[in-house]
């Protein structure tokens, strides 16, 4: 490269080296500014930088309320139960222990879930879900077997229930529950809630005029109440929800009901409470001691027979290959079938299962109670024939019974309907030992029919 003080003359080459080096000293101030720019902090950053008071901390945003989620297709079986014995029962109120023992083992072999007052109100009232499938347990009266005998079965089990106790009849001796037992009670997991004053008939009048009625109506819902809560308020038990005397009401109960606070008011009328049922009428099954009746309808939520500890053996089997084999035990008349026959033979087969016990068979039937059926162990067949017209609608069948391939009794029930019109319009219809299931629609369809033509003389 060749100099540039020997392209130019010595003057301008000295001028020029000159004036760059004094552009250069003027372009340094410049560039210094450029540079601190580029270093200086811009005021966000310095913020982030300065530590924040707290007066200048923003309050965080409200929390948003979240809403339960209801599954308002959800549906309650709830239980209605009185007195317990150790013995043969011979009045519906009084179920014996054992057979209580067993349905309670029978809910939980079904796998539905047993859910306390406190949860079935919250549920009714949108604040929290259920199951979509689940039980209630209730005892009405105070008798002193809900403490001796079902309390201890309730606990061996951990199911909430709930006792609903009329005034009168606490702690005033004999059968009737202490003071101290309804607090046992309510610390073994029972809810306390209101059966009345008097145990009376609400609908009755007896003679009074309107004023006194309400008056007696309102001692009855509002002073039942306020006893129990003053009497056993501080076990924290106490809930406001009534069953009536006997299932019994009219429209004024009702609307005093209401006034009196109450959260929910039961009937004994079976049926599945729904979210959408109304709450001063919610209705339990009843379960009758002498006849167990009520129990298997109570546990049956569709699909097909109402089973208990043996469901399984009702159901479809599948084998090691996957392949579809029939259930293990077969019944007659078939569960949730509709029969003309009013006189049926009851059947079941158990030649499936292996070393079946005789001795250990009990078939009760709904009406009966427990019968005496016959059993032949060479073919594993049991039948009973019903002795009378049955002149219910449904017919609940249930059968304990042991064998090799259990550790404890299976118990397993169905239900079948009764149409009494086949009956009327053919005599053949009813017959011993006939139980095949109508054809659909068929009663129905030979009352509409035209009478037939009377033949020409």
């Amino acid at each position: 490269m060749i100099p540039v003080s020997r392209l130019l003359p010595a003057g301008l080459a000295a001028l020029g080296i000159a004036l760059f080096v004094s552009s250069c000293e003027k372009a340094a101030p410049y560039l210094d500014q450029v540079k601190k720019a580029l270093d200086r902090e811009t005021e966000e950053e310095q913020a982030a930088r300065k530590p924040i008071a707290p007066e200048d901390i923003p309050p965080p945003p409200a929390p948003v309320k979240m809403e339960p989620v209801i599954n308002k297709e959800a549906r309650v079986s709830i239980l209605g139960y009185h007195d317990f014995t150790e013995g043969t029962s011979t009045n519906d109120m009084i179920l014996n222990i054992e057979d209580f023992r067993r349905q309670m083992q029978a809910i939980r072999d079904a796998k539905l879930p047993v859910i306390s007052m406190r949860q079935f109100l919250d549920w009714k009232q949108g604040k929290s879900d259920i199951p979509a499938e689940c039980v209630m347990i209730t005892i009405d009266d105070g008798w002193k077997a809900t403490h001796t005998l079902a309390l201890g079965v309730l606990k061996d089990f951990g199911y909430p229930f709930t006792v609903f106790l009329y005034k009168n009849y606490i702690n005033i001796g004999g059968r009737s529950l202490t003071h101290e037992e309804v607090r046992e009670i309510a610390q073994g997991g029972g809810t306390i809630s209101s059966h009345s004053v008097s145990h009376q008939n609400l609908s009755r009048r007896g003679g009074r005029g309107d004023a006194a009625y309400d008056a007696w109506l309102r001692e009855e819902f509002i002073e039942s109440m306020r006893f129990l809560e003053e009497t056993y308020g501080d076990t924290g038990a106490v809930v406001k929800t009534f069953a009536y005397p006997f299932g019994i009401y009219n429209d004024r109960a009702l609307e005093i009901a209401r006034e009196a606070g109450y959260e929910a008011c039961f009937t004994v009328n079976g049926k599945k409470t729904g979210w959408e049922e109304k709450d001063m009428e919610i209705g339990r099954y009843v379960v009758h001691g002498t006849t167990l009746a009520n129990f298997d309808p109570a546990l049956d939520f569709g699909g097909g027979a109402v089973t208990t500890g043996g469901r399984k053996l009702l159901a479809e089997q599948k084998s090691e290959d996957g392949a579809t084999q029939g259930p293990l035990v077969t019944v007659k008349p078939e569960a949730n079938a509709v029969i003309g026959n009013r006189l049926p033979l009851v059947e079941v087969d158990l030649s499936k299962l292996t070393g079946v016990d005789p001795a250990s068979i009990v078939l009760r039937i709904s009406g009966f109670g427990r019968v005496a059926h016959q059993f032949d162990a060479a073919s594993g067949r049991l039948t009973y024939q019903i002795p009378q017209r049955l002149r219910v609608e449904t017919c609940a069948v249930q059968l304990s019974f042991r064998h090799s391939g259990s550790k404890e009794n299976e118990l397993i029930g169905w239900t079948f309907q009764i149409d009494p019109l086949a009956d009327y319009l053919s005599s053949e219809a009813t017959a011993p030992g006939k139980n095949d299931p109508l054809p659909a629609g068929s009663t129905e369809e030979a009352a509409l029919a035209p009478p037939a033509a009377t033949p020409a003389l």
